[in-house]
């Protein structure tokens, strides 16, 4: 049914608009023309960047009745600091445009969002996406000021989001329970993201029948994704059959850190057992991956709900991930994934060892991940979503 309101959707994640439409990141994309079905109006507010389309940017909005409010064209919540006024004329025009106001993830100056909401009297949703707090622990940056200013700065902003909520009487949607705990109030719900659709999922009895055991990971190569500990763990393995790691996923901004896990590999002696892809366009092009792969192993160090984990299981593939994050709301130790505690490139190891040496395991993970997996749909998310809105 389609509202008779006005829904404005609110992120830091960039847009690209052409003579042929708005672009996004389809893990977004998707969600903003499910959300669009359901309202009268959809105002977009993002940094949109006009002409030349983003190579990530692989999603065209298809919605016909969504209008786009653009904030300036910054890359990063840094590097936001420097238009103020700019983004704040965006939410004041946004919030005046609107009936309700649904929020993705860190945003800048969300205070002045906040504010904008309760001036125009809007009911807000934030979807808390990830956790910046922890994250910044993870690993060191480019310098101590920097990382002091990101540390202070991601606390700043849990502190505004938190009174912002008070402030409009709104609603926290959290990926996954760590998150649920930070953002603890009488109207946040935990929940598992997804982009997922109904009519992709892939089903097989079976992985690791092959010659050679194909293992996968997909997620952009930076250090807080843990790469190195999986390269650590790689000539630990002790398996009967040659093994071959695929790492999918664009390295940019971080080609340094790719750079230094080719060099590790070859001081570990398998760089040659490593192949390096790049970005690559969810769907087919993703999907061909992961039907042919035998294991998906995420060894991150700091996560929301991450997709590719739920995707990984549409698509009857057995999952190694750490016990972090919301990791732990989305998959269950030993039921449909295995968990390891991060930065441990032996309990890696003998996780993929354990896959491919016991197929009852392999086959039950697969099973049970198909399940969990049909009830974490793109569709599934967005009724959640929905069910907040309404109230």
């Amino acid at each position: 049914m389609v509202r008779n309101r006005t829904l404005a959707i609110v992120t830091a994640q960039r847009a690209s608009q052409d003579a042929a439409g708005t672009y996004v990141h389809l893990s977004f994309g998707r969600i903003i023309d499910e959300l669009a079905k359901h309202f009268r109006q959809t105002c977009l507010c993002v940094p949109l960047v006009r002409g030349d389309r983003l190579s990530t940017h692989d999603y065209r909005l298809t919605g016909d009745r969504i209008q786009v409010i653009p904030q300036p064209a910054y890359g990063s919540i840094m590097s936001a600091l420097s238009h103020v006024i700019g983004v704040t004329r965006a939410y004041l025009k946004t919030a005046r445009a609107a009936d309700i106001i649904f929020v993705r993830g860190l945003v800048p100056f969300v205070a002045h969002l906040y504010v904008a909401a309760r001036l125009y009297r809007r009911p807000t949703c934030h979807w808390i996406v990830g956790n910046p707090v922890e994250l910044l622990k993870t690993h060191r940056r480019t310098n101590v000021l920097v990382d002091t200013f990101s540390a202070w700065y991601a606390r700043l902003d849990r502190v505004c989001t938190r009174w912002g909520r008070w402030l409009t009487g709104g609603a926290f949607i959290c990926n996954g329970d760590e998150l649920g705990r930070a953002f603890r109030s009488p109207r946040t719900l935990v929940a598992v993201s997804s982009t997922i659709t109904d009519d992709e999922f892939y089903e097989r009895p079976d992985t690791c029948t092959g010659e050679t055991i194909e293992l996968l990971f997909i997620g952009f190569p930076r250090p807080e994704k843990g790469l190195q500990y999986l390269i650590e763990a790689l000539p630990r393995l002790k398996l009967d059959r040659p093994w071959r790691l695929t790492i999918v996923g664009a390295s940019e901004p971080h080609g340094h850190y790719q750079q230094e896990l080719v060099r590790l590999a070859e001081q570990r002696g398998v760089s040659q057992r490593i192949r390096w892809v790049g970005y690559v366009t969810y769907g087919p092009d993703m999907f061909a991956y992961l039907r042919r792969a035998d294991i998906l192993i995420l060894p991150t160090l700091s996560e929301g709900t991450p997709r590719v984990l739920v995707e990984a299981r549409a698509n009857s593939l057995p999952i190694i991930s750490t016990r972090v994050g919301g990791i732990p709301t989305s998959v269950t130790d030993g039921h449909d994934g295995l968990l390891v505690p991060p930065k441990d490139p032996d309990a890696i190891a003998r996780a993929v060892e354990r896959i491919v040496e016991d197929g009852e395991l392999r086959r039950s993970l697969i099973r049970n991940g198909l399940q969990t997996a049909r009830g974490l749909t793109v569709e599934r998310f967005v009724e959640r979503i929905l069910s907040v809105l309404e109230e």
